[in-house]
């Protein structure tokens, strides 16, 4: 896992631009603290900051030449089947036992059609010189690793992180104003755009082919979200059993050590579980909080305890304050406020202690409906769709509160808004910590129109989206929250602490299954996860296979002092703040009066959505500072 920059010049090579980009390289130096070289090739740059993983030896420094030194490679990430694609490319004198030489040999002698076979998390650039000169972006199917790039007729740059780009086109890009108003919704900027109108992303499972010629973008390898497989669920079962044990394996591939972020939950648990199968040392490492409301630490014993495994506590609390909030918000390069990265760094922040890599179990909750309200939400369409009578959305809401064992005063209103949503923005409004139709006094907080949040994200990879409603519900989980949330925190986090996180659950071959097994076998309107329930509880005892999904969220209120959410609120409310040309002033100042134990904000608004708000606030104004 590492960090890179690259840059092509279409006029001819500028040495004026090498400061910029030496800069951009050393602004990412943390996702590759253990080396950092580059290689100018014509009118091109590679640099690479390495973080060693698999080959330790300086033989396996990036960039790095193939053999006839005709292409060139800079690669973050893991193959992890790249011992048994290294057996079947005849021929070639490989120099390293790196899987970065596999990738780059199988693409000179197979083409980009190499690719198709390649398991792992991986972004990477290839500087073919071949014939004509041209470059290749390439990036895995589920977008685990990022990849960014800007692209003009006289120049394209390209890396793992924004901030590595910005040094050379600082003076060319411009702030998305759509994307502004579809992040005070969301709480995270949507791939494939960015805050910025001129910065984008290779979209997962594509390559990006740049030349002389221009710009063209294909899949190489995507995912099906319509289809479903004629399984029983028994065989179901057995298969993703077989599939998740084989991905667990593929993952544990690496020449340093290897732990396990184990918390409470299924998915890290059946990781936690399938990897002291094949290594009786791995060690899991916990989130403790003080607060019980969201310490898991004693649902992970049993864990541990159950597979007579190794464990390790790391306390977060104690570590907090708002310098440590302002360089994590800061790190995201545009704005981010979920407010779960701090618990991933800290955790990955302990795990640079004791090695480089950490598994964790992500993806799960996307591939096997571990969400509720993938579930719900079928069934709000249907009553949306259909104009069933308004008593049948009365009973979801009951049944849904029921389920859910909430009082259901807010769930109630939050579902109710839903059941008068337009098909088109249910799951936009369900996926936003701030809803479009927030009501404040009589009238809305934002002050613009929150229809252009809404276009942009029904906009994203249109192309992809199945017909079927339950088929929607999963791609919009997996491909628009995952994507540009959950696998961005946990990469930005980690490598912000030089520690590479490995997500098994997204395996190509398990994902792939698991999109195909029938939704109905996944969960019901009582039931999440199915299938790995049944998993777990083979393993593990059978009343820790029916905890309830959790967050993995910081309770900010009670980590953060009192004086610092005052800074916090003077930075939002001061005269320039850009939060003010988006919110109503009026309506901030209620969010800080939430906080107050003697402040009582009725059924308004819940503990965890008042500091959210304020984090979204609070991240918008910072980056909007350090731009």
């Amino acid at each position: 896992m590492c960090g890179f920059l690259g840059a092509v010049f279409f006029e001819r090579w500028k040495e004026i631009y090498l400061p910029a980009l030496r800069s951009g390289l050393k602004s990412i130096s943390h996702r590759g603290p253990d080396g950092s070289h580059e290689l100018i090739s014509g009118n091109s740059y590679l640099g690479h900051n390495r973080l060693s993983i698999i080959d330790l030896s300086a033989e396996a420094d990036q960039p790095m030449s193939s053999c006839n030194f005709d292409a060139h490679i800079i690669f973050n990430g893991e193959i992890y089947n790249y011992k048994e694609l290294k057996k079947n490319l005849n021929g070639i004198n490989f120099k390293t036992r790196s899987d970065t030489e596999v990738i780059l040999e199988g693409y000179c002698k197979e083409g980009t059609e190499f690719f198709k076979k390649l398991r792992g998390i991986y972004s990477f650039c290839i500087l073919d010189n071949r014939t004509e000169q041209k470059i290749i972006l390439c990036r895995d199917q589920a977008g685990v690793k990022p990849l960014y790039y800007y692209s003009d007729k006289n120049f394209s740059v390209f890396g793992s992180e924004i901030k590595a780009l910005l040094p050379l086109v600082r003076d060319k890009i411009s702030s998305n104003e759509k994307m502004i108003r579809c992040y005070l919704n969301l709480g995270y900027c949507p791939e494939p755009y960015t805050v910025y109108n001129e910065i984008k992303t290779v979209a997962p499972g594509h390559i990006t082919e740049i030349s002389e010629k221009g710009m063209n973008s294909y899949s190489f390898s995507e995912y099906k979200f319509g289809n479903e497989n004629n399984y029983s669920l028994r065989k179901n079962t057995e298969l993703t059993e077989e599939k998740l044990k084989n991905a667990v394996k593929r993952n544990l591939v690496s020449d340093v050590e290897v732990a396990v972020a184990l918390s409470g939950g299924i998915d890290s648990s059946l990781v936690y579980a399938y990897s002291n199968e094949n290594n009786k040392n791995i060690k899991g490492l916990t989130v403790r909080f003080d607060d019980k409301e969201y310490n898991e630490e004693e649902i992970a014993l049993k864990y541990v305890e159950s597979v007579s495994g190794k464990h390790e506590s790391v306390e977060v609390s104690a570590g907090l304050n708002l310098e440590t909030l302002d360089m994590i918000l800061n790190d995201f390069d545009q704005p981010y406020a979920d407010s779960s990265a701090v618990n991933v760094y800290f955790l990955t922040k302990a795990t640079g202690n004791i090695t480089k890599v950490l598994v964790g179990g992500d993806g799960g909750d996307e591939l096997f409906n571990g969400y509720p309200s993938q579930t719900w939400l079928t069934y709000v369409e249907k009553i949306i769709s259909s104009s069933l009578i308004r008593n049948s959305g009365k009973s979801l809401v009951k049944i849904i509160n029921s389920v859910s064992g909430s009082s259901g005063t807010r769930l109630s209103k939050r579902l109710s808004d839903l059941l008068n949503d337009r098909p088109e923005e249910l799951l936009y409004d369900w996926h936003s910590w701030f809803p479009r139709k927030t009501i404040f006094e009589g009238k809305s907080p934002f002050m613009f129109d929150t229809e252009e949040g809404l276009d942009l994200y029904n906009s994203i990879f249109r192309e992809e989206v199945p017909g079927k409603f339950r088929h929607k519900v999963v791609f919009d989980y997996f491909r628009k929250t995952m994507l540009s949330d959950y696998l961005r925190k946990t990469d930005m986090m980690s490598m912000l602490n030089g520690v590479e996180y490995r997500v098994p659950m997204l395996d190509e071959d398990l994902s792939e299954f698991a999109l195909g097994i029938p939704f109905a076998q996944k969960s019901s309107l009582r039931k999440t996860k199915i299938i790995l329930r049944k998993l777990h509880s083979k393993i593990y005892p059978p009343e820790t296979s029916r905890i309830p999904k959790r967050g993995f969220m910081i309770p900010l209120d009670k980590a953060l002092k009192r004086d610092e959410f005052e800074i916090i609120k003077e930075s939002i409310l001061k005269n320039e703040s850009i939060v003010l040309n988006y919110i109503s002033k009026d309506y901030i100042e209620f969010l800080f009066k939430a906080l107050r134990k003697d402040f009582n904000a009725g059924d308004q608004i819940s503990r965890a959505g008042v500091y959210q708000r304020i984090l979204m606030f609070y991240s918008l104004n910072l980056w909007d500072k350090n731009k």
